[in-house]
């Protein structure tokens, strides 16, 4: 029998494995991942369709990263139920911000990489800064 293919992961889909692993708790492994974003999507991905986008694969990596050596908190966790809501916000608010700022730096990396290439093909930055021409809109009226 032959295995049906999940679609192709949209921006939809995407920010949803990255919101699912900005408020992940316990153990992670590509499998529970898998597990749990099929149960919000109703499609099952293989993880090497996760790890084909480079803002999953580094979340699940910085998430991975992030939950060892923590231990599980039995203790000390607030009675009401508003505050440990309003402490998952946080945590889940404090984990997205952390992987917004890892693909911060990949993006200013890439741009290094790209200015010194650019230089090194003599392109300036007044070159660069150039406005982008405007795009010419009546040319169909002109044609008749």
């Amino acid at each position: 029998m032959k295995k049906i293919r999940a679609p192709d992961l949209t921006e939809e889909r995407i920010s949803i494995v990255l919101d699912t692993l900005d408020s992940w708790s316990g153990k992670l492994t590509w499998e529970l991942l898998l597990d749990a974003v099929e149960s919000l999507t109703g499609l099952r991905y293989s993880r090497f369709t996760f790890a084909e986008y480079p803002e999953i694969a580094n979340a699940f990596s910085l998430k991975k990263d992030t939950l060892r050596g923590t231990l599980p908190r039995s203790r000390g966790e607030p009675q009401d139920e508003r505050i440990r809501a309003a402490l998952m916000q946080v945590k889940r608010h404090q984990a997205k911000s952390a992987r917004l700022q890892a693909e911060n730096n990949l993006l200013i990396e890439q741009f290094v990489i790209w200015a010194i290439n650019a230089e090194r093909k003599g392109v300036t930055i007044a070159m660069l800064n150039n406005p982008l021409p405007k795009p010419h809109r009546d040319r169909s009226k002109e044609v008749k």
